[in-house]
């Protein structure tokens, strides 16, 4: 009889131990940094992995209210995917494969667009990575819109007509990209520089009939640097740049124009940007990410790009130029009354920096913040525990500049993530902006560093290439005036209208641009 009551015992405090783990806690766990007793268990076991993935989110994850409302019962996800994790510990091999497609069940259906997972597979030494945000944009129809590049070439075209040119004719327009694809691109493609500059080179020594030693030597050189081009574009952005930077070593007694050094910092901090002045005088302005702050303000150039480089001096100045003249001639335009409207292109972009609002639709509008949503944020372990509703702004910008009263219109599409998507909604508050396109990703909720997660109680899950798993997770709740949450939905575009991808790649003709257009010389009204 004590054998079966120390065994019923154990068996009771066993259910308590797996329960317990599933109990709302005042015990903040250190999900900001690597804490052997959080992530000790992970490094090598699938259930210790989801032990971490399953209580962080339990305690940072600020939209479990919404999620329940959506049918989620968190408690009965930790019943029924716990023992299929126990399961891959028994097995002798885990593919990747195997590891993703679990995550992907497991994980799916949370809603919030920012999140992000990844975790660390021991038993084959690399790490899979898993977006429920991405994997539901791949299910849209509209999913090949989602990386649009916006060329600007048939409007450009004189048969078009459509960009205004200046005393010179030549189109009022500008564009720049500090990316790796672009600045390899551009010494590619630029006459006069770069690849082109090569080929005339090694022409006129090859047709030299008695070249000197020097000169053999110097066309040797060029064609085995013209050969290692092929093999830099098979490269990811930092391998490529790696690998220029030390071709640019190699090589720069050659002085090939343009064959510059890069500043690596480009591939997190790249950005296209794009100005031009549309016909009745619409101001359009496009960027790829939110990092226009990197540029525009000398002292985050300094901290973040090696500004002694001339090459780098350059790059950002020019994006500097390409912002300036959407700016300034907005301001011009709007001051003599000749301003017909302005267009803002954010599709596809997966949005960065929040202070980038005040250069882009806080610049059209007074100083003091734009309004756009209500936030709220984790205020306790347990997993309802939240502040009230504290009011959401954007940045204006404070300089004296001119309120832009003519039509605004900015676009978006399933690929505009994030800041884009906050854009819309302070463009949809105004009285004169309209938000046309298709609707958007769905990430309003932002996300943080893990410096802040202390004083949020929410925030990072680990840390990235440091813990066997990482999560990305929102600092909290983003609301939108009316009250609704709208993460994994997108914002829906006052005028939906769809990008035809054929024409779009046939000629460039842009159906969602065109009826950006139409409706501003229609006179704008919503």
């Amino acid at each position: 009889m004590k054998q079966i009551i120390i065994g019923l015992l154990g068996a009771g405090l066993l259910l308590l131990a797996a329960s317990s783990c599933r109990k709302e806690s005042d015990l903040l766990m250190n999900f900001d940094h690597y804490d052997y007793l959080v992530f000790g268990a992970a490094e090598k076991s699938f259930v210790g992995k989801f032990e971490v993935l399953w209580n962080g989110l339990n305690q940072n994850y600020a939209i479990w209210d919404y999620e329940a409302a959506q049918g989620i019962d968190w408690d009965a996800v930790y019943d029924e995917y716990r023992p299929q994790f126990e399961a891959l510990d028994e097995r002798e091999t885990v593919s990747d494969e195997d590891l993703t497609a679990l995550l992907k069940k497991f994980l799916g259906p949370l809603h919030d667009g920012h999140l992000s997972f990844t975790v660390k597979n021991h038993k084959t030494g690399r790490s899979v990575t898993v977006s429920p945000g991405l994997e539901r944009l791949k299910q849209r129809s509209d999913f090949a819109e989602a990386t649009v590049l916006a060329n600007l070439l048939y409007y450009i075209n004189p048969v078009h007509g459509e960009v205004v040119t200046n005393a010179e004719g030549l189109p009022v327009a500008a564009e720049y990209s500090t990316t790796p694809l672009g600045i390899l691109t551009r010494f590619m493609t630029t006459p006069g520089i770069g690849l082109n500059w090569i080929n005339a080179k090694i022409q006129e020594l090859a047709a030299v009939e008695n070249p000197t030693d020097l000169q053999a030597y110097v066309l040797m050189q060029l064609v085995k640097l013209r050969e290692s081009f092929s093999e830099l574009a098979k490269l990811s952005d930092a391998g490529a740049i790696a690998m220029w930077n030390d071709l640019q070593k190699e090589y720069a007694f050659l002085s090939v124009p343009g064959l510059d050094p890069i500043d690596p910092n480009f591939v997190q901090e790249g950005i296209d940007v794009k100005f031009a002045l549309l016909k009745g005088n619409i101001a359009y302005f496009r960027m790829s990410t939110f990092a226009l702050s990197r540029y525009l303000e000398e002292k985050n150039s300094r901290e973040h790009f090696d500004m002694s480089v001339p090459a780098t001096q350059q790059h950002v100045q020019q994006v500097k130029q390409v912002w300036q003249s959407w700016f300034e001639i907005t301001q011009l335009l709007h001051k003599n009354g000749s301003l017909g409207g302005v267009i803002i292109d954010l599709r596809g972009n997966g949005g960065g920096l929040v202070k980038d609002s005040r250069y882009l639709v806080g610049s059209l509008v007074p100083a003091g913040g734009i309004l756009y949503s209500y936030q709220r944020f984790k205020r306790g372990t347990g997993r309802y525990e939240y502040s009230a509703m504290m009011p959401g702004r954007l940045e204006t910008m404070e300089e004296a500049h001119e309120t832009i009263t003519e039509p605004i219109v900015l676009l978006i599409n399933c690929g505009s993530v994030s800041m884009s998507e906050s854009s819309a909604l302070c463009v949809k508050t105004l009285p004169n902006g309209t938000v046309i396109g298709q609707r958007s990703w769905g990430a309003l909720c932002p996300i943080i560093g893990n410096a802040e997660q202390s004083y949020n109680y929410a925030g990072n899950i680990g840390v990235s290439g440091v813990t066997p798993v990482f999560v990305q997770v929102p600092a909290m709740a983003s609301f939108t005036l009316d009250g609704e949450l709208i993460e994994g939905k997108g914002i829906i575009p006052d005028i939906e209208v769809a990008l035809d991808v054929n024409q779009y790649g046939a000629t460039g003709q842009d159906t969602q641009l065109d009826c950006a257009l139409q409706f501003i010389r229609a006179g704008g009204v919503k």
